[in-house]
């Protein structure tokens, strides 16, 4: 009967008469988007499992995604290019539109339940009973991703991201012996809800962590063919300590490496791996580290089977911390090796906190300056450095600087690090073409003052923005050189017009990132001879230095946090001119750096030396050799001044 509609099969079947029927259609006209099954359902006419029944058998039931355009949450071109991600990538369709930032979790849910018939509930706030963990295994729990919440008259209340089949429901109330109740909640609440539900013996209390952590996307439910992959709690917890060790710390990475031993866990702080002291949990690590590989993969949606090939993804956590909650982002990269598989996590912390020059720790005069070039109207300024120097913290600083009420600043990140308040941000998603350039193209048809480009990796990025600058926007960008000058033949090396380059170059900013000594430890002490010789600093010339001997506060590392040393370059009229002549960098820089004032970056780290911030074994780690080589004679000369 493919023809008749809901009303009409159900009262085939004889599961409803036709006044009930009829009682359900006045009800629906106070409430059009709700389903009439579930109207029927809400006053008692039907029960839930025999609608949903009929609607399988006569395939009645509406896809998610029409009931989200029902809903106006996304247009039909948004469903059709979720549902072609959905399908390339073989996920489900919410959690293609949950990645895209196009539906939130629980809009997503809420429109499973409806699809299901379903009541949804927010799990925030429920306090459990302690008997619910014995009615289900919590293995078997966290493999279809649900959780009992509530058990009332025989009635066993269980709320699941994705509906479970029949059979498996069935299955359910078998064991349970009692009946079945299933609700619709989201995922990341169905994992906290977890947690405190199964605190089996012997388990880790998650509660130690100090933080809550609870995950940000939609999985699939369906049964896992590798059963040797299942995850334990004790696993979970074990990824979660680590995780959290991590962000308490304010690291950059997560490394988690196999060796012939097991597994060995380094978090990069301040630039530098560091191993964390983790007491018990280290060699409950090494005993479960393909577990925990697999976890991790799971929660990033990685062929967990996959363990020959690199693979890279990423997901989401929020996290909890005296009653603050903020989001975070994790980007996860695996490979194969001798003894199993490495896997590196970057933290992206997006914390919504103010970011300036000051507060970064800059150099009052350099900050000045670059205020000062930052209130032209037009042109475009660049901030150069390798991976993890703080390029992108010094142009969300600028950017706070130039952003008022009065403009309008657009960004194109990859990814988006820091949110900021009156900024309109925007993600590139190559895998459905908005690329750097794609978007900044787009980015000019919609009237912006000023625009940031997270990189300009290529010459289709570099012209756009180049051009973008000329007709008069504010463009802020960074460049993978060692140093300022190196900018310009960066981008003539990219195919750039000099011409193009003198007309629109405003600023460039290379810099590096030092460790601070830490202020707990800090002590004198006298380098060694090579060492100060390196720089070009005398026996006699009486200067003090300062180093971390080493504590609890900086991990016994002797540094805490890091500071920036920069060189500034404002071009003038002249150097403009020498720019459209193609000059060599060597040429070129020795011209720019030799104008009274101008720092080059190893002055710049000597300042922070004789400043005891930091140590000259940090600038020799830090700062390009030729550039040591080239500033020894400009601090030998420092001392035999008079």
């Amino acid at each position: 009967m493919p023809n008749f509609k809901i009303g009409e099969l159900l009262i085939h079947a004889r599961l409803i008469s036709q006044e009930q029927f009829e009682q359900a259609l006045e009800m629906q006209q106070i409430s059009p988007a709700q389903p009439i099954g579930q109207i029927l359902c809400q006053m008692g006419f039907l029960k839930a499992k025999d609608l949903g029944y009929v609607l399988d058998h006569n395939n009645k039931r509406l896809k998610l995604g029409e009931i989200l355009v029902s809903q106006n949450l996304i247009n039909e071109e948004r469903l059709n290019n979720a549902l072609q991600i959905s399908k390339t990538e073989k996920i489900p369709l919410g959690r293609a539109l949950i990645r895209q930032r196009l539906l939130e979790e629980e809009q997503v849910a809420r429109a499973i339940a409806m699809q299901h018939d379903l009541k949804f509930v927010n799990l925030s706030g429920i306090r459990f009973e302690p008997t619910l963990s014995g009615f289900i295994n919590a293995t078997y729990a966290q493999r279809l991703r649900i959780v009992p919440i509530r058990c009332r008259d025989n009635v066993l209340s269980i709320a699941m991201a994705y509906p479970l089949q029949r059979e498996e429901l069935l299955q359910l109330e078998s064991c349970c012996k009692m009946a079945i109740d299933p609700v619709i909640s989201k995922e990341s609440d169905i994992f906290i809800a977890q947690q405190k539900v199964f605190k089996l013996s012997g388990s880790p209390d998650l509660e130690e962590l100090g933080v809550e952590l609870s995950e940000d996307q939609i999985r699939d439910s369906g049964k896992s063919k590798y059963v040797s992959d299942f995850i334990s709690a004790d696993v979970e917890f074990l990824v979660k300590k680590v995780i959290t060790a991590g962000i308490m710390k304010g690291a950059s990475d997560i490394h988690l490496e196999s060796t012939e031993q097991g597994m060995h866990i380094r978090y990069r702080l301040d630039g530098i791996l560091q191993t964390i002291e983790m007491g018990a949990t280290d060699a409950l690590i090494s005993t479960h580290a393909r577990q925990m590989v697999s976890k991790v993969k799971i929660m990033c949606d990685m062929d967990i089977a996959e363990r020959r090939r690199p693979q890279d993804s990423s997901f989401k956590m929020n996290v909890s911390k005296d009653g603050k909650l903020r989001s975070v982002d994790f980007r996860v990269s695996t490979i194969p090796t001798q003894f199993g598989e490495n896997v590196v996590i970057r933290i992206l912390d997006k914390r919504s906190s103010g970011i300036t020059l000051e507060s970064l720790g800059y150099f009052p005069e350099d900050i000045a300056a670059l205020y000062k070039a930052l209130e032209k109207p037009t042109g475009i300024f660049l901030v150069t450095g390798p991976t993890g120097s703080g390029k992108s913290s010094t142009l969300y600083a600028a950017l706070s600087r130039i952003n008022s009420p009065g403009v309008k600043t657009l960004t194109i990140e990859d990814p988006i690090e820091y949110g900021i308040e009156g900024i309109i941000q925007t993600e590139v998603n190559e895998v459905i073409g908005n690329t750097f350039a794609r978007l900044l193209r787009a980015f000019l048809r919609q009237d912006p003052d000023n625009i940031m480009v997270g990189e300009i990796r290529d010459l289709e990025t570099a012209t756009i923005s180049m051009r973008a600058a000329l007709t008069g926007h504010t463009v802020l960008s960074t460049l993978h050189t060692n140093d300022a000058t190196s900018a310009v033949e960066r981008m003539i090396d990219m195919g750039v017009e000099p011409g193009l380059i003198s007309t629109t170059l405003r600023g460039v900013l290379a810099q590096r990132l030092v460790r601070r000594i830490c202020t707990a430890c800090k002590v004198t002490y006298t380098p060694s001879g090579l060492l100060r010789s390196e720089f070009g600093i005398p026996a006699d010339s009486g200067m003090a230095f300062i180093q971390g001997k080493g504590c609890p506060d900086c991990n016994y590392t002797g540094f805490s946090g890091r500071l920036p040393i920069v060189e500034l370059w404002i071009p003038n009229r002249e150097e403009l001119l020498i720019i459209n002549r193609r000059p060599d960098n060597q040429s070129f820089r020795t011209a720019v750096f030799s104008v009274p004032g101008r720092l080059t970056m190893i002055e710049s780290g000597f300042r922070r030396v004789q400043a005891g911030e930091t140590t000259l074994e940090e600038l020799l780690r830090v700062v390009p050799y030729e550039q040591i080589e080239a500033g020894r004679g400009k601090i030998a000369d420092l001392f035999a001044m008079p």
